[in-house]
């Protein structure tokens, strides 16, 4: 027989493990809608510059975070919310550069790389090539899917699972007519 003071111990004990599961579970299953933006800064001899102050401005809302380059020529912008940035590099003795129309998705590393010339601080040069959309640095793939989309699919029983498989890169399982998964073994 459990005495009073075991059984506040014990209530105590699954207290605080269930406490711990919330916190742990809720990291679980968030959904990740960010990217980043990264890249090199250079000068036209192929040296890295240290110390540029590089700033990433979201074009929807205008609200711009500052960086400077490593020892390295490196900047890095993460976490970074989806849609379309303009990043601009200013370095002592170098002119000014911009590129605009950045897109980055889910997931996603945009690499933006600036090469940068010697001259007048005054002046600015405006990169018009666009970054390229392919994924190169890692193998996560995302899609934002919208509200429109949703709910004009045409989902069986309204089985939110089954709105994973419009995304590319989804697997699903082969499932007999009793529903057990085939392993393809």
């Amino acid at each position: 027989m459990l005495t009073q003071r075991a059984g506040w111990r014990i209530l105590r004990v699954c207290a605080i493990y269930s406490g711990l599961t919330l916190l742990v579970s809720t990291h679980l299953f968030a959904q990740v809608d960010t990217g980043a933006v990264l890249g090199t800064v250079k000068d036209q001899s192929g040296a890295v510059v240290p110390g540029a102050k590089v700033t990433l401005t979201n074009e929807g809302t205008s609200l711009s975070i500052t960086t400077t380059s490593g020892a390295d020529g490196s900047y890095e912008f993460t976490p970074v919310k989806i849609g379309t940035y303009t990043v601009t590099v200013e370095a002592q003795g170098f002119e000014k550069i911009l590129q605009a129309h950045i897109t980055v998705n889910i997931q996603q590393q945009v690499v933006a790389d600036f090469t940068l010339r010697p001259g007048a601080t005054t002046q600015t040069i405006e990169v018009t090539g666009a970054v390229p959309l392919l994924q190169s640095q890692t193998a996560a793939v995302g899609q934002e899917v919208g509200g429109q989309t949703i709910n004009n699919l045409p989902l069986n029983g309204r089985n939110f699972t089954f709105l994973a498989q419009i995304v590319a890169g989804v697997n699903t399982p082969q499932a007999d007519t009793r529903g057990n998964a085939k392993t393809g073994a």
